[in-house]
């Protein structure tokens, strides 16, 4: 696992060097990660805009932030309704 938190850390790293480079699949992994690992979400656990305000995504503009909620609902990994986000099985294995 500590290999997988690294390579998370280099992805995070380049992501915010390039970030006219980020695509909404880019961002999309990365609001899973933040869920998973920043706030330590189990599945089925339920976060607010207000519960992630306190992380990195606090720092997203909301175009951003609402095509992360997309992509990753469009993916299996986010339950996304109105202005929460529940984590889901599959949400933890992609992260």
């Amino acid at each position: 696992m500590g290999e997988h938190t690294e390579q998370a850390a280099r992805h995070a790293a380049a992501a915010r060097k390039h970030p006219s480079k980020q695509t909404v699949e880019t961002i999309g992994k990365r609001l899973v990660e933040i869920i998973v690992y920043d706030v330590r979400c189990q599945i089925g656990g339920t976060l607010s805009l207000d519960d992630l305000a306190e992380t990195e995504v606090g720092d997203w503009t909301m175009p951003s932030f609402r095509a992360a909620c997309a992509y990753a609902a469009a993916q299996g990994w986010l339950i996304v309704q109105d202005d929460a986000v529940t984590l889901t099985t599959a949400g933890l294995r992609a992260a």
